[in-house]
């Protein structure tokens, strides 16, 4: 695209309005909300169906499974770059070459299913480190020598998810999860409770489920990513070597987010199993519910994210940095209304709320009260989750993957450990408090960094270049009758 067009778009960009942007931003966002939900509910049901079978099981599952996606942290963040180059080879018209990076996220994913075996032989020991009371380690340990065997599919499907989200498809990211839902109940139930002949499992057969769940999520993706019309649109089926330059380009802007997802989940593994484990089971299993209700808050949000970052890298791919700023603004405002309301709902019934997953009134009260910082919160988490999805559109992940690592580390963790050491008395308040401080001031340093437009001049696919040579004059060499060699030039535009 010449900077001429670029520059008319951009003109063009100011005439939309605000409820047209809107519509376009819910449509491809809908989907992506429905997956969103329905992988919260895939996540939740491990939870929901533990806490019937009482504290120790309810205080163990979150922890567990914060490990597990720990792990798998890095892996999937690199792999779910495939959007970025995706949505951003459609804006320039070039479909056919997405599919290249999701075939190295591929390989990527079985570099992880030869670390598994090593992983799943750690477990006691690490689990030891942390130190739970010995029936909560034990489970500990159980649900993660399991469901570690999940990477494989887990970093699988973040390539695909990042493909169809890519190419505006994200209805089949959607049924994908929804028929992984739809294996994981029946197993939660059949395993954990021991129904339909199965023996009774609990918590090792939640892991079991889980596996399975991915499991069916990855083998339905992998079908709709090579199915007939798909591998002739985008040539899914041609693309397969391993490519050194795109598994550099795809590790350099999926890696820092990688890194991102790793120090951000990893901070609330620590802060869950640490700051907040060592103050007793009730605290614990109180905090556990109280993370569980953030996901109903952010998961839908995440949706509202990846429709940005797709509408964001297509505008970029088409040179319309103009629009890609009208869609953060857009995603901003949605997912800041949705959880400042829900933020409300959390604070005014807290109790109620608390009082669905737990009997125990120590719990319920304790965790009644942390759900007031999970309410202060909402509206800043909505700006990290926007302006970080809005920046990875663009390609800009290193700079958020450091702001992240300083903030959660240095505010949240350090501050965390800082409180319950110095001031003793103020208990969980401590690490909630900063956990709080450190989602507000990284959500405003991601919209300063938004805003100062530095994403603006990165150019993944070389579209400069090729802009750079659309508008190259043409030299042509002619030589006279007197021998002299004359010069023409004519621009190609």
């Amino acid at each position: 695209m010449s900077s001429s067009n670029a520059q008319l778009e951009g003109s063009l960009a100011g005439r939309h309005s605000f409820k047209a942007d809107a519509a376009r931003l819910m449509l491809l966002a809908m989907p992506s909300i429905g997956f969103s939900l329905s992988r919260l509910l895939l996540g939740q049901m491990d939870f929901v169906m533990l806490t019937r079978t009482g504290t120790e099981p309810t205080a163990a599952i979150n922890p567990a499974t914060f490990f597990v996606f720990l792990v798998q942290a890095f892996g999937m963040g690199a792999a779910m770059a495939t959007q970025t180059f995706v949505s951003q080879a459609m804006g320039r018209g070039r479909r056919g070459e997405g599919a290249a990076f999701v075939w190295q996220a591929f390989y990527l994913a079985g570099v992880f299913l030869l670390l598994s075996p090593l992983m799943v032989a750690w477990m006691p020991e690490f689990w030891a480190i942390v130190g739970h009371a010995p029936a909560v380690q034990a489970m500990e340990v159980a649900y993660c020598q399991i469901t570690l065997w999940s990477m494989v599919f887990a970093v699988a499907c973040a390539g695909l998810d990042g493909f169809f989200n890519g190419i505006q498809r994200p209805r089949v990211t959607l049924i994908a999860i929804i028929l992984a839902v739809a294996a994981n109940a029946f197993w939660n139930y059949a395993l954990i409770f021991g129904k339909f002949g199965f023996p009774v499992m609990g918590i090792r057969g939640a892991a079991i489920a889980t596996v399975a769940a991915w499991g069916v999520r990855a083998v339905v993706l992998m079908c709709a990513f090579l199915w007939g019309p798909i591998a002739r649109e985008f040539s899914t089926r041609s693309a397969w070597r391993l490519d050194r330059e795109r598994m550099k380009k795809l590790l350099g802007v999926g890696g820092p987010t990688g890194i991102q997802w790793l120090l951000d989940i990893g901070s609330w593994f620590v802060f869950t199993a640490w700051l907040i484990g060592g103050l007793g089971e009730s605290t614990l299993a109180a905090s556990n519910i109280a993370i569980n209700y953030t996901y109903f808050s952010f998961m839908p949000a995440i949706g509202v994210g990846i429709a940005v970052s797709t509408l964001v890298g297509h505008s970029i791919g088409e040179g319309n940095h103009a629009a890609a700023r009208r869609f953060a603004r857009v995603g901003m405002v949605i997912a800041g209304i949705y959880m400042g309301a829900l933020g409300i709902i959390l604070l005014a019934g807290g109790r109620q709320l608390i009082g669905l997953f737990s009997t125990d009134a120590e719990v319920v009260r304790i965790g009644t009260l942390m759900l007031v910082w999970v309410a202060v919160f909402q509206v800043f988490d909505a700006m990290q989750i926007i302006y970080t999805s809005a920046l990875r559109g663009a390609g800009d992940t290193r700079w958020p993957a450091a702001a992240v690592a300083l903030h959660c580390w240095v505010i949240f963790i350090g501050g965390g450990w800082l409180m319950l050491r110095f001031v003793p008395s103020w208990g969980y308040h401590g690490p909630w408090m900063t956990g709080t401080l450190y989602i507000a001031v990284l959500g405003c340093v991601l919209w300063w960094r938004w805003a100062r437009g530095p994403w603006e001049r990165i150019d993944l696919l070389g579209a400069k270049r090729l802009d750079a040579a659309a508008d190259a004059p043409i030299s042509t060499e002619l030589t006279g009758p007197d021998g002299v060699v004359v010069t023409t030039s004519a621009g190609q535009n």
